[in-house]
């Protein structure tokens, strides 16, 4: 049984609850959204099983939820190891941001790596294929609805952050 912490809107732990239990109104849990970038600017995207209840066969980046005792760090960490045999760095790895939804605080992590997709060991009861695909791709994944909708609020902040760094160049 997984538990997670509950936090107020000023982000302090309120109490903890079993991780499938509906959250109470003004309360929120903390989700980890981690987007891994190699040297030539591309993104590292995962593909939901079909048989997914969400969003299946759709792409989007690694994520996932912030269990009670950890830290958003230690989330990416495991999640990113869980979902795609990858452990990141904090050397390599920078927390740009968080957003807010209805019940939760999304911390939106960007993760350098220039891992071989073919290294990579896919969890097989969440992934069912990993691919790099540049901004162009991802862009064509929105159009022809292929790619998860609802993160591009964390995608925007990577983009905005990778961008101010190429401006500094």
């Amino acid at each position: 049984m997984e538990m997670i912490d509950l936090y107020n809107n000023a982000r302090q732990i309120v109490c903890t609850a079993e991780k499938h239990d509906p959250i109470p109104d003004g309360l929120n849990k903390v989700a980890v959204h981690i987007w891994v970038v190699n040297s030539k600017g591309e993104f590292l995207l995962q593909q939901r099983l079909a048989t997914a209840k969400k969003l299946p066969n759709m792409w989007g980046q690694i994520g996932g939820g912030v269990q009670t005792g950890e830290t958003s760090w230690d989330a990416c960490v495991r999640e990113c190891s869980e979902e795609m045999g990858l452990t990141p760095t904090l050397k390599n790895s920078i927390l740009v941001g968080t957003w807010k939804r209805l019940n939760d605080f999304v911390d939106v992590w960007l993760v350098y790596s220039d891992v071989n997709v073919n290294d990579l060991k896919l969890q097989p009861s969440e992934v069912q294929n990993a691919k790099w695909a540049s901004r162009q791709d991802i862009e064509q994944m929105q159009q022809n609805g292929t790619f998860i909708p609802s993160i591009l609020p964390g995608l925007k902040m990577v983009y905005a952050y990778l961008d101010m760094l190429q401006q500094r160049k």
